[in-house]
This record gives C-alpha cells, sequence and structure tokens, in this order.
C-alpha cells in the first residue's frame, strides 16, 4: 500500500467514526431565499429641459433629481427609455402608465414616443414604468418622471406662388373654372406628428370638413358659378388650432380681392396665353370673332393666362399652381385653341396636362409665334429640331402658307401673311409620328431680309392615342391676308378634329 491509498483509508475511518457526513459522496442542500423582484429605470431624451426624475436604487431607497437645462418646460412630444435588471432571472416585459391612462400598458419594448395630451397652454404630467420578470413578479417600486409642458399650438401657409400673387390695386377678381386646388404647409414646434387634422370649408366657417393631419392639399371639384372664399386651419392633438388661412384674404394687399368662378360654356376652349393683349384683347378679339361666327357667343368659353414674372399682367390670373387644375380646366372641353405672341408662353409649364387631355381624346391647335424656340423636349408634339425661320427678325406681309390638310390638298386652306410678322419664328424638323401639314412657299427671296432655302415647315400635327394636336410657330392672327381664317378654323373644328 502506498502513502496516498493509506491517507484516503484514514481519512474514512476518520468519517465514519465521527459520524461526520462525507462531503465528497452527498449533495449539499441549499437554502432558496425566493425569487426577487426586477429594477427598473427611467432615461428622458431631452435637450435643454426641466424634468424631475426618480429612479430606485438597488438598496429599495428612491432617489430623486431635478435636471435643468436650459428650458422651465419640455414639448408635449416626448420619447421616453426604459430597462430593467433581476438579479435571478430576466425580465419578461414593462408596464408602463401616464396619469391621465385609467390601466396600465404592458409592452416589451424598451423606448417609445409620446404625445401628451396637453388640453391647455401650460400642465404637468407624471409617468411611471415597472418592470415584470420571467416569473410574472413585478417591481414594486416603480421608476418615474415627472414634466411640465408648454404646449405649442401649429402653424399653417399657403404654399409658396400656389396662390396668385398681386402688386398694385387689390380689387381685382382671380377666374377658375369649377375646379380649384388649394396647397399649404403645417408646422408645429412639438413635432409635425402632433398635427392631427387640418381642416377646411368652404365660404361657410360654420362648418369645418376635417382632412389627416398630414394633409397638405385639397382639390375642390364641381363649384358653383360665383364668387367664393376658402378657409383651412391645423389643429393638434392637444386641441389648439393655427390661425385661419383664406383666399381670397381681404387683409393681405398681396393677394387678389374676389376669387370668381367661371361656368363651362360650350365645348370648346380659347386659351389667351398672350399677357400682353389681356388689356385691349386685340388678338383674342380676332379669335373670338371667328368663334362667333362659327359656334355662336355661347359655344366657347375664354381662359386667360397672366403673367406673374416681372411686369405683372392680370397676374391674379397666372397659371394654377398645380398641374391638377391645369389638365381639369382642359378636361372640360372637347376642343382647344391655345395662342401666344411674345412675351413668355406657359405651354412647357402647362406640357404635361396638354399632353394628357391629348392622350384621353382631346384635340388642340397651338398657335405659338413667339421668339422664344419650341421646346423639343415637348411630350404633346415631337420636334426633332428647330432652327431660326427669319434670323433677321423680320418675316414680310404677302409671304405665302402652303396647307397640307386631308387629301387631295385644299388650296383654299392657304394662308398669306397679311401684316408684318416683326419677331423671330421657328421654322419645325418633324419628329416621329409627325405630319407636315403648313410649311412656308418654297424659297421666297422677297419674304424675309435673309432669305430662307426651301420650304420649312411651320405646323405640325401629331397623333396622342385618339387625341390629336396642331402646333403652328406662326401667329395666326397675322395670317389672314386671305381672308379664309374663318373657313381655315371652321375645317380644323368640326373636319380635322371631327
Amino acid at each position: 500500500m502506498n502513502y496516498r491509498h493509506g491517507l484516503l483509508l484514514l481519512l474514512a475511518v476518520l468519517f465514519a467514526g465521527c459520524g461526520i457526513k462525507d462531503p465528497f459522496g452527498d449533495d449539499r442542500t441549499s437554502q432558496k431565499l425566493g425569487n426577487l423582484p426586477p429594477q427598473t429605470h427611467l432615461f428622458l431624451h431631452v435637450t435643454q429641459e426641466q424634468i424631475t426624475l426618480s429612479d430606485t436604487l438597488l438598496d429599495g431607497t428612491i432617489q430623486t433629481r431635478l435636471y435643468t437645462t436650459g428650458l422651465d418646460t419640455t414639448p408635449s412630444r416626448q420619447i421616453v427609455h426604459w430597462w430593467g435588471d433581476d438579479p435571478d432571472g430576466t425580465v419578461a416585459g414593462y408596464y408602463y402608465q401616464w396619469d391621465y391612462q385609467s390601466e396600465p400598458v404592458f409592452t416589451t419594448g424598451e423606448y417609445d414616443t409620446f404625445y401628451v395630451p396637453i388640453r391647455s397652454q401650460y400642465d404637468e404630467f407624471s409617468f411611471k414604468v415597472w418592470a415584470v420578470d420571467d416569473q410574472g413578479l413585478e417591481d414594486p417600486t416603480p421608476a418615474s418622471l415627472r414634466f411640465p409642458v408648454y404646449n405649442t399650438p401649429p402653424s399653417i401657409a399657403f404654399r409658396l406662388n400656389s396662390n396668385p400673387v398681386i402688386a398694385g390695386n387689390p380689387n381685382v377678381v382671380a377666374y377658375t373654372f369649377p375646379t380649384r386646388t388649394f396647397v399649404w404647409d403645417a408646422f408645429d414646434d412639438d413635432g409635425k406628428e402632433t398635427i392631427t387634422h387640418i381642416y377646411y370649408a368652404l365660404d361657410d366657417t360654420s362648418s369645418w370638413i376635417p382632412l389627416a393631419g398630414d394633409a397638405d392639399q385639397i382639390t375642390l371639384g364641381d363649384l358653383a358659378p360665383g364668387r367664393h372664399r376658402f378657409f383651412v386651419k391645423a389643429q393638434d392633438i392637444s386641441g389648439a388650432t393655427s390661425p385661419t388661412l383664406s383666399f381670397p384674404n381681404p387683409d393681405d394687399p398681396n393677394m387678389p380681392l374676389h376669387w370668381e368662378v367661371k361656368p363651362v360654356q360650350g365645348q370648346i376652349l380659347l386659351v389667351n396665353d398672350f399677357a400682353q393683349d389681356q388689356s385691349l384683347y386685340q388678338v383674342q378679339g380676332f379669335y373670338t370673332r371667328i368663334l362667333d361666327q362659327l359656334v355662336g357667343p355661347a359655344g366657347y368659353s375664354v381662359w386667360e393666362i397672366g403673367s406673374n414674372t416681372t411686369p405683372l399682367i392680370n397676374s391674379q390670373n397666372a397659371l394654377p399652381h398645380s398641374s391638377i387644375d391645369i389638365e381639369a380646366y382642359l378636361a372640360y372641353f372637347d376642343k382647344v385653341i391655345w395662342f401666344s405672341h411674345l412675351g413668355r408662353p406657359h405651354l412647357t409649364a402647362a406640357g404635361q396636362g396638354i399632353t394628357r387631355f391629348t392622350g384621353k381624346g382631346g384635340k388642340i391647335f397651338i398657335s405659338n409665334g413667339n421668339e422664344e424656340r419650341p421646346d423639343s423636349t415637348w411630350t404633346f408634339t415631337s420636334l426633332e429640331s428647330v432652327y431660326r425661320l427669319n434670323p433677321g427678325g423680320r418675316l414680310l406681309a404677302g409671304v405665302r402658307i402652303l396647307a397640307s390638310f386631308g387629301t387631295p390638298q385644299d388650296p383654299q386652306l392657304d394662308l398669306s401673311l397679311e401684316k408684318l410678322i416683326g419677331n423671330r419664328v421657328s421654322a419645325l424638323v418633324p419628329g416621329a409620328g409627325a405630319d407636315v401639314v403648313l410649311r412656308m412657299e418654297p424659297d421666297s427671296t422677297a419674304a424675309v431680309t435673309v432669305p430662307y432655302k426651301g420650304s420649312p415647315p411651320v405646323a405640325l400635327r401629331f397623333q396622342i392615342g385618339p387625341g390629336e394636336c396642331i402646333y403652328c410657330s406662326l401667329p395666326l392672327h397675322l395670317c389672314n391676308g386671305n381672308a379664309n381664317m374663318t373657313e381655315f378654323f371652321r375645317y380644323i373644328l368640326f373636319d380635322e378634329f371631327n
């Protein structure tokens, strides 16, 4: 027997003789202390605020601390974080409760964003949260938070340039057809999420119509002819409202004093996109005399598009801000005659609406005798390129414009210049799908100071689905040298646009 075996034998004999339990052979019994509750802690995500926090320490005492970091109130939007510790298990979730809640709320999350329902300019709120462990035991000493809140009411403003702006006498009328879109932006220092409703009213503020808090526009349709006034305001979660906006606003000297809805008359629309004409109406008169002969005064409507650039001309009737309105105005009619000359026409800004109108079956004739070149990106026609027909800025009376409508060509539709065109105009190179329907007489050496070569196209026909657009780069009101413009438009409206 070696030494090690002898020692083990001696220990066994001693334990047996003394009645002592063998610590190596038996399990030791532990004394259970019971499940310990979890402990909960709070953290408020805040900057430059004064808050009161209380927390439960490990020894069970409650410590309250006041933090002042610049302001004496907090906004109604609160981001609160919490967490828990369990000394003998795991935290399964949390209960939290605001002092305005009748029952606590269970969550497994450890933070949330709250909007306290402040109903006055100033109020105080308290929040408590307590952890629950995996055995269902709750923290008996919740962490709590108490803070004062000052509510900031929302504000609202019409979107920049969404309403016409005027200079000078505000006693003017902004005209629309029976569709009008209003666009606004609402704000709240407590967070835009605190805006719960937008309210609007038409004419009578005793009956407000609610929209969602994130709504930023409304399109009013089927408006009755006559004068109207639009109102809008924002409301936050506390019930506080912004000042009320209105259009028109009699207290705003930069806004037209009146808004009037025009009735839709006839199925033909004449668009005056020549702002310089909107005082004497000489060019508009040229077209209305033709339409009076063809369909009578009640057979068409007129849409005047003013200019909102310097100088302001009829700016209260500038092109609508919303493409919804542009498309709606055109869609009230089957056929459109759109003319512009000099200045800045609105064909590019209205191009999407014109294309959609045409794509849905509408027919439009455009006379744009303007020095600004046509845009080859327009989708309502097809242009490969353009070039100056008269680089010297003159196109003399007497030059002929040859028509190629129909088959065979009808010479009765040929036009000629009645008066000098005193500005540069464009010749058109047709793109894919475009047909030439008007071109200058060939090699006219007497027509311009710098003679053109060949027979340059000046009007293109382009189909978009069931619709059709004829785009002309000449001012047609100067092209009645053959005294046949009424017959020309009779063909356009009732044969070409059948």
